[in-house]
């Protein structure tokens, strides 16, 4: 049974709720994900987009020039920045960053 079949739920209040389809109501793809990756990143080597279940679980991998010289932390936020949209209307739930500079 997929995620997005009848039988997995959804999660309420911490709890999974049986018998109800657990794809989220504005389940955003990975294509308009990777738009917005690419939009932000345009001298990027590597983009990419991985769908880990449900529709608003994902993995990014981003290997930009703009990265080098940045803690962890400052690479993940400019990709929190780039992908606002979605994460504050909560069509991202999970989100699993892996980010590496480059020589420019």
């Amino acid at each position: 049974m997929s995620d997005t079949e009848v039988g997995h739920g959804v999660c309420i209040g911490g709890r999974r709720s049986p018998g109800v389809a657990s794809v989220p109501s504005s389940a955003v793809s990975v294509e308009r994900l990777q738009a917005l990756l690419e939009t932000a990143f345009p001298d990027a080597s590597e983009v990419r987009v991985i769908d880990r279940g449900g529709g608003d679980h994902f993995e990014v991998r981003v290997t930009a020039p703009v990265f080098a010289g940045l803690t962890r932390v400052a690479q993940h936020r400019l990709v929190y920045a780039a992908l606002s949209e979605p994460w504050e209307d909560g069509s991202i739930h999970e989100l699993r960053i892996n980010t590496k500079g480059m020589p420019q």
